[in-house]
């Protein structure tokens, strides 16, 4: 399998659970074509650098996965379907990639940084 990046655009006028259902049709039609999500970082609504179908702010989603081909073209085919997609750009960062591992390493700087984040101790 081959790992890849996604970063999209949403519609910034969008409710939550509205975003939150964008956000979940793309990562479902991943899992549906055999992928695998490795992330899904939500960066928030950020002002645009040019203006996109009228917009001048717009909701950055990131969405690291990994699959065959087969499933970036259908997931470019859907982003570019969806009206509340303002743009979308799709780039490959790794070939030959175990999605297992990726995920085993992802949760082990997670437990990492759990770790690190104790409370302080209070001094008396």
């Amino acid at each position: 399998m081959r790992r890849y990046e996604t970063i999209y655009i949403v519609n910034p006028n969008l409710d939550a659970d509205s975003l939150s259902e964008v956000i979940a049709k793309f990562a479902d039609l991943i899992k549906k074509l055999k992928g695998s999500i490795v992330k899904v970082n939500e960066w928030g609504k950020r002002r645009l650098a040019y203006e996109v179908n009228r917009f001048d702010k717009g909701y950055y989603v990131v969405l690291d996965f990994c699959g065959l081909p087969v499933v970036v073209k259908e997931l470019e085919r859907s982003l570019k379907l969806d009206d509340r997609i303002l743009k979308y750009l799709t780039v490959k960062i790794g070939e030959d990639v175990d999605p297992e591992d990726l995920l085993d390493k992802g949760q082990a700087k997670e437990d990492k940084k759990k770790k690190s984040h104790k409370e302080p101790i209070k001094e008396e």
